[in-house]
Parts: structure tokens; sequence; C-alpha cells
């Protein structure tokens, strides 16, 4: 063998341990996947394993079929779509009014177009009028053709002439069984009130230069109660935004450490990398507030015993119990992070220590993402050494943005697998920066002992004669 065929196989020897021990940490889970009919999303949940031997970002997950071909996939955050009632109003449509014998008026309203189904929460009525007093009785149209009575003598008012006080709105009691041409009447009594004028005319009579005689007159109108329009309410129930699924972390245990001259308690909690938003502490001390920080821990350090770790979030967990006061806040939330270790250090100053009984985490909840075939079989690998994929995902994020409910997978049990490196061809080596560099420390060695003997040679041949 030459020295260059030396030289190569070195290298490649070197470049092949190097990829076997990078691989040497490959982890696979076959996927349970339900009888799919078509080709269809499938989400499968990324559990405690996962996170615990998966790179920094999940570059290194792939879902692999039977062939062991690479399937496109993505991963994300699972999300829940948070609902909430918002108000909604509209115009009611009038059906009919008139005035009663009693000087109320009636009027019957229908809900209009598009509202049939709805079952209204209230009516309002609109009237540019102030300083009034009105009782309103509101009832609906039952089945037998007659009026259910929904509210009777509310009240509504403006008392402009005392202060800003206004309410024109009848809130209606929860009815169901609402049907297609539901109408309402509403009965508005004493619509045509007196109402006493702001202004005062006021009579002097004078004799002699003197003050004889003052006479005050006010002004006494009959006004109608105007209105513009009948509005009604109701609530409509929409979505409000999506909001990461947050979900209790497995701990691999917890110690407290607390030293003789220390004004702090240390809890190293074991968290196997996996994405922690939050701690709570659990105790059963009372009646306490301390300052609770997390840090990542520091290397160790051979010069001090215990290097300070650097401070990922800080909080005060608050327990009060006396006198009728309750307060409790134990959570600690942080910026999401990916530890193997966490140290809590709570801040107890000359008070004594916490009885700290658990420590638990939570954090968000991921998956993976891709499109089974039906009969497929597929498998999750990580946990080797690769760089991220470049997938084209186009159909994924697509049905993802039309919200395709995806059918969902569980993650069988975890198997180690070691694979050497790809050498079908050749000339994989070339084109390998593993291997460059192998060649270039290779060279820079046989080039310095080189140098070497050839100083010795020099140095040993006898000196030349002039």
């Amino acid at each position: 063998m030459s020295r260059w065929d030396a030289i190569l196989l070195a290298a490649a020897l070197l470049v092949a341990a190097d990829a076997e021990a990078a691989d040497a940490g490959r982890r696979e889970k076959p996927l349970v996947l339900p009888a799919i009919e078509a080709t269809g999303l499938v989400a499968v949940r990324l559990d405690a394993d996962v996170h615990a031997a998966a790179a920094d970002g999940y570059g290194d997950l792939r879902i692999l079929d039977a062939k062991g071909d690479e399937i496109p996939h993505v991963v994300r955050d699972m999300l829940t779509t948070n609902r909430g009632k918002v108000e909604r109003r509209a115009r009611a449509v009038v059906a009919e009014a008139k005035p009663l014998p009693d000087g109320s008026l009636e009027v019957t309203v229908a809900l209009g177009d598009g509202h049939d189904h709805i079952e209204p929460e209230g009516f309002a009525l609109l009237t540019p009028l102030h300083d009034f007093e009105h009782r309103v009785t509101v009832a609906r149209l039952a089945d037998d053709g007659g009026w259910e009575t929904l509210v009777e003598d509310a009240l509504i008012y403006d008392y402009a002439r005392f202060l800003d006080v206004r309410d024109v709105s009848i809130s209606l009691p929860v009815v169901r069984g609402g049907r297609r041409g539901d109408r309402y009447r509403i009965v508005i009594g004493d619509v045509t009130q007196e109402q006493q004028s702001r202004l005062m005319e006021l009579t002097r009579t004078l004799a002699a230069g003197a003050e004889r005689e003052i006479r005050e007159k006010t002004v006494v109108e009959r006004r109608p109660f105007r209105i513009d329009g009948i509005e009604f309410w109701y609530g409509v129930e929409v979505e409000k935004g999506a909001a990461a699924v947050l979900e209790d972390r497995v701990i691999g245990g917890f110690r407290v450490v607390r030293g003789p001259d220390e004004r702090a308690t240390r809890i190293t909690v074991d968290a196997r990398r996996q994405p922690v938003t939050e701690f709570t502490i659990l105790t059963d001390s009372r009646n306490f507030s301390r300052m609770l920080t997390v840090e990542r821990p520091a290397e160790p350090d051979r010069d001090r015993p215990r290097p300070p770790g650097r401070p990922i979030a800080t909080a005060t967990i608050t327990r009060i119990d006396v006198a009728g006061l309750r307060r409790e806040q134990l959570a600690v939330p942080l910026p999401e992070s990916r530890l193997e270790t966490y140290e809590l250090v709570i801040d107890d100053g000359d008070s004594p220590p916490l009885a700290v009984t658990g420590v638990t985490a939570r954090g968000p909840a991921r998956e993976i993402v891709f499109l089974a075939e039906p009969g497929g079989v597929y498998r999750l690998a990580y946990g080797c050494d690769r760089a991220a994929p470049r997938y084209d995902t186009a159909a994924i994020r697509a049905a993802l943005a039309a919200r395709v409910v995806a059918t969902p997978a569980t993650l069988g049990a975890e198997s180690v697998i070691a694979t050497p490196p790809p050498a079908a061809d050749p000339l994989w080596l070339l084109g390998d920066g593993r291997f460059q560099i192998a060649v270039i420390a290779t060279l820079a060695l046989l080039l310095a002992a080189a140098l070497f003997r050839a100083a010795q040679r020099i140095d040993a041949a006898p000196p030349t004669r002039e």
C-alpha cells in the first residue's frame, strides 16, 4: 500500500467512525395509525422520549415509510381555538303601531330577514328625547296565537335634568324554541307625558320704587314619546383566536439542597429537555411571599464548588391564609426552554425554608403532521446529528390553513438504531467536509514529519570545507 493509499484509508476510517458515532444515538418509534381510506393528514404528538433525544429545533426528526424513504412533514405547536360570545345588534322591523285607550303605545315588531331563528336577548328603544320615564311590557307571540308575557313593567328612563343617566334597553329572559316569523309586542305606558318646561316666567310688581309682589309661572307641555326605531341584540359564538395547548411534563426528579450558611433553597429539577414554559412549586407551607429565580445550571468548575447559573426567569411565589384573607400564586412563567436540568432558587432571607414537596412543569404540546397513504407503514426517527430537511410541504400547509382535521396517530415503543454511513458511491468522501478536514490534518502531520527528518539530515551531515 502506497503512502497516499494509507492517507485515504485513514481519513475514510476517521470519517466513518465519526459518522457512526453521530448516528449511534438514532432512535425510532413506530407510528400506530387507524385505518385510512384515502390520502390525508396524520398528526402525531411528540412524547417525552422524543423531546429528550431530539435536537434543538427538531431538525433531526424524520418520517420514514416501509422502504426507508423520508416523507415530508411539518412540526408545529398544537393549538386550541378559543371561542367566546360577542354581542350583535340589528334593527327590528315595525309591523304595527297603535295607541291604546289607557294612553299606552303598542308596537309589534318582527326580527326581519336573516334573523328568523335568532333568540333576542333584549330590545332597545331609540329616541332622541331626554327627561322621561316610562314603563314597558314585552310579550312574545305564542304557538296558540296569544301573547306570552316575557317582561312586565320594565323601566326605561333619562334623567338628564339631574345628571347624565340614561337606559332605554329591556333585557329579556332566556327563552328557547324560536321559530320562523317570531313576533314581539312592546307596550310603552303613558307615551304622552306632561313635561315641565325648564324655563320659568317671573313677574315683579313695583310701587313707589319698592317691590310689592313676585309671581312665578311654569309652563307645562304635553309631549309625546318619539321613537326613531327599535333595536334588538343577541349573542353569537365566534372564534377569538388560537392558543397553544399546554401539557403537563413528566419530571424525572427533583432535589432540594440548602447549605448551612446559605439563605436560599435550591431545587434541581430534571426536565429531560422537554419544552417548559411554567414551573409550579408544591408546598405545605403557609403565609409566605418569596422571590424565586429559575436558572440554567453552569458548567462544573474545579476552582468554584458551585458556579452561579444564568437566570432565565424571576417571579414571586405567595400563599397567604390568615384572618379570612386567601391568596395563592405558586406558578412561575418562563420563556420556553429545553434543558436537561433547571435550578429553582428560592430567596429565603433569614426566614425558615419552605417545605417543598414537589415541582410540576408545563409546556407547549407539539406534533408532527404529514400526508399518509392508505395502508402505509410509517415510523418516526430522531436523535441523530443531521441537518434540518428542506421538504416541499405546500400541500400540508394548505390543508392546515384550510383547517382540515388531521387523523391522530400514536407512537409505539422506542428502539435504538445504529446506522452506518452511506458508501454506495466510491467518491462520496470527496464531498464530505469531515473527510476534507481529515485529509488536511493528515497532510499537515506528514509535512511536519518530513521537515523534521530533513532537519535531522542537515544536522547529521559533515560540515563542508571551503
